[in-house]
């Protein structure tokens, strides 16, 4: 195998990696009347790709988190994401999947969060 395969398969595992706990990344819950509206909320100097959307696997079906504003070159989002799910619902469990960049990375990594 070349050097340059081995680093592109080894750069693909570290990405497709679970996150370890502290990853920087919350879903804050917040029950309406009808619905729920979910809040990705990133540590300070966390930024979220925009690119690859970032979405919450649950029992119930795929929900993407989406944001008015972005970035001026539209790679990250200017407001936290947000995503919405029917009824009203105090407690969410699935999987989060979402490309986060942290502060002095020059590539952002993929993380995939059980909740």
């Amino acid at each position: 195998m070349t050097r340059p395969l081995a680093a592109a398969l080894a750069l693909l595992a570290a990405c497709a990696a679970p996150a370890p706990r502290g990853s920087g990344l919350a879903v804050r819950v917040e029950p309406g009347r009808d619905s729920t509206r979910l809040v990705l909320v990133a540590a300070a100097g966390i930024k979220i790709n925009a690119r690859i959307p970032p979405a919450l696997e649950t029992p119930a079906g795929l929900r993407r988190f989406h944001a008015e504003r972005l970035t001026p070159d539209s790679a990250y989002f200017a407001d936290p994401p947000v995503a919405w799910l029917p009824g009203r619902v105090r407690r969410v469990s699935g999987t989060l999947r979402a490309s986060v960049c942290s502060p002095g990375e020059a590539v952002c990594r993929a993380l995939v969060i059980p909740i």
